[in-house]
């Protein structure tokens, strides 16, 4: 609920501190007084758009606050901790910068309607309303047709988000078939390469050893055969042959020239044998230059390799591996593609099939809506009207998150008129009264808990401002109405400018908006009337001389056959519709 509205700056409105209550609050004034600059407020707080004209003249800014409790839920993430009211203001000033500002902490102007816009609905003349929008025809219309139709759309939703999954999979998939056409070109390229070289680790790493070998064949040959003939028989082995010789022919048995003996022995011995294997590797050294040749492309081909994939053979090996998998990968995506189109037609097929359950909800749910606010609009002076709920199929069969229905909420206000768009089927004040009409239908589903009407008994009088009045209190669920409260018992706010005594006499909380002039300037203040100054403003808005008896008279009895219809008044007025 709306504790306290605070104007100041704007229009002709100096300075205004109203103070609100649960229930019906009424205001009234005379013609250009100000009245409707407090739902223009409203509206600010809305986020509506705001210029440098709406402040008064000779001030420097415009400021509307007001306090709710409690916070709406939207409005979580701007109170800290566990705060029972949130404080909402807007600055507009006469040049600069506007200011938004939610619970204390700068906010952009788009979050004002994020916060209050299901908290609060202005229902104004010529101004584009909430019930009018398609969406929110829409959710009333569901919310109306009960929880069946809320499990529904749970369901609908969850099967159009993983629809819109697969289809965005199927997408990527068509968007990255030639990207992936190309990497597996590649890859099945790279990997006829390397396959093509037959890496072997331990024979590949040895390569450089045997072109070495290749390379200086003839040389190896020469300095083996050289090395040999040293150590030969002609070479080194004939004078230590000579010293074992000799060591040998010693007559003396002594231990340290038997260890010498065995030493050269030894010597002798290691001599011939490496001649020999001298004499064998030099042999053994073959200068074939085509084997050179080949073990030098060879090489290259290594080289190549290592340079594109790998430092080693090892890792050109493991840069195949990768290869290897990578392009399964590519090729079972490939063939996902069948299975994505399958799953596809089946999640639509889903999703057409829970749209249709949607949709014959929502055709009962209106059926039922349109009796409800018919009745309504017969006590509210439009006994000719007629309202109705479209259930249009989206154009080709689409289906939203929301189900495949455009919801068109319409009005025929005459006799052989054709039913058209709620926002322009009417009058600004058959509007308010049909917008009133299916608010009361939808009291148990509108989750707005403050309603404003702006002269919604424009062009009524008597006995239907009577049935206004009545239903204005009802769908308030005024603490003063008895048996009048909406049909879930929850009570609402509801604020009404009118200019009719018959709707006033109704309010559990009259507000009067008056004109003064003060040092040469015309000044807007309000105050809260009750008892005998309440009276007085009805009796001056029956037309009366409100210091005239009579007038006084009338106005009281104005306020008991209020009484008398609000204690008289039905405990439902419509029911919701099965889900």
């Amino acid at each position: 609920m709306i504790d306290e509205l605070h104007i100041r700056g704007l229009g002709v409105i100096e300075d205004a501190h109203v103070r609100l209550a649960p229930g019906l609050t009424v205001v009234t004034g005379e013609t250009g007084a100000g009245k409707t600059m407090l739902v223009t407020a409203l509206q600010l707080l809305l986020g509506a758009r705001a210029d440098s004209s709406l402040v008064r003249r000779g001030a420097e800014r415009a400021v509307v606050e007001a306090v709710i409790s409690p916070p709406p839920p939207q409005a979580a993430d701007w109170l800290d901790g566990d705060e029972d009211e949130l404080v909402v203001s807007r600055e507009i000033p006469a040049n600069g910068r506007a200011r938004v500002r939610i619970g204390g902490r700068l906010a952009p102007v788009s979050a004002l309607a994020e916060v209050l816009g299901t908290h609060v609905e202005v229902h104004a003349q010529h101004e584009h309303v909430r019930l009018a929008r398609a969406e929110v025809q829409r959710d009333l219309l569901d919310r109306f047709a009960g929880d069946g139709q809320a499990a529904r759309l749970a369901e609908l939703r969850r099967c159009h988000g993983a629809w819109r999954a697969l289809v965005e999979r199927r997408e990527r998939h068509d968007l990255d078939a030639r990207e992936r056409a190309r990497e597996l070109d590649q890859r099945r390229a790279e990997l006829t390469e390397i396959d093509a070289a037959e890496l072997d680790p331990e024979i590949d790493e040895q390569l450089g050893v045997e072109l070495d070998r290749l390379a200086h064949a003839e040389e190896l040959r020469a300095a083996a055969h050289t090395a040999a003939a040293a150590l030969g028989s002609d070479g080194a082995q004939e004078p230590v042959g000579v010293a074992v010789d000799v060591l040998r022919r010693l007559p003396i048995d002594d231990p340290t020239l038997t260890d010498l003996l065995e030493r050269s022995e030894g010597l002798l011995a290691e001599a011939a044998d490496l001649a020999a294997e001298l004499r064998g590797y030099g042999e053994a050294v073959d200068a074939d230059p085509q084997r050179l040749a080949t073990m030098q492309e060879r090489q290259r081909l290594l080289a190549s390799l290592q340079r594109k994939y790998g430092a080693d053979v090892a890792a050109v090996l493991a840069y195949a591996a990768a290869a290897r998998e990578r392009v399964a990968q590519l090729d079972a995506q490939e063939a996902d593609a069948g299975q994505l189109d399958e799953q596809l037609e089946a999640a639509h097929a889903r999703l057409r099939v829970l749209a249709e359950q949607v949709r014959d909800a929502r055709q009962d749910a209106a059926r039922q809506l349109a009796t409800v606010v018919d009745a309504h609009l017969a006590d509210l002076g439009l006994p000719h009207a007629r309202f109705d709920v479209e259930v249009a199929a989206l154009p080709a069969g689409e289906v939203a998150a929301h189900g495949g229905d455009r919801i068109t909420f319409r009005l025929a206000p005459n006799p052989g008129e054709p039913a058209r768009p709620l926002a322009g089927a009417a009058s600004g004040g058959e509007r308010s009264r049909v917008s009133l009409a299916v608010e009361v239908a939808l009291a148990d589903v509108d989750d707005a808990r403050v309603l404003v009407f702006d002269e919604v008994d424009a062009g009524i009088g008597g006995s239907t401002a009577m049935a206004v009045g009545a239903t204005l209190a009802q769908l308030a669920g005024s603490s003063a109405a008895a048996g009048s409260h909406p049909r879930s018992g929850r009570e609402r706010q509801v604020l009404c400018v009118t200019h009719l005594a018959q709707l006033a006499a109704f309010a559990d909380v009259h507000h009067v908006v008056e004109k003064q002039v003060r040092d040469g300037r015309t000044v807007t203040t309000s105050r809260a009337v009750a008892d005998a100054d309440r009276v007085a403003e009805l009796a001056r808005m029956l037309g009366g001389d409100a210091a005239v008896t009579a007038g006084r008279e009338h106005a009281r009895e104005l306020l008991a056959a209020a009484r008398r219809s609000r204690s008289s008044a039905p405990g439902t007025a419509s029911g919701s519709a099965a889900g």
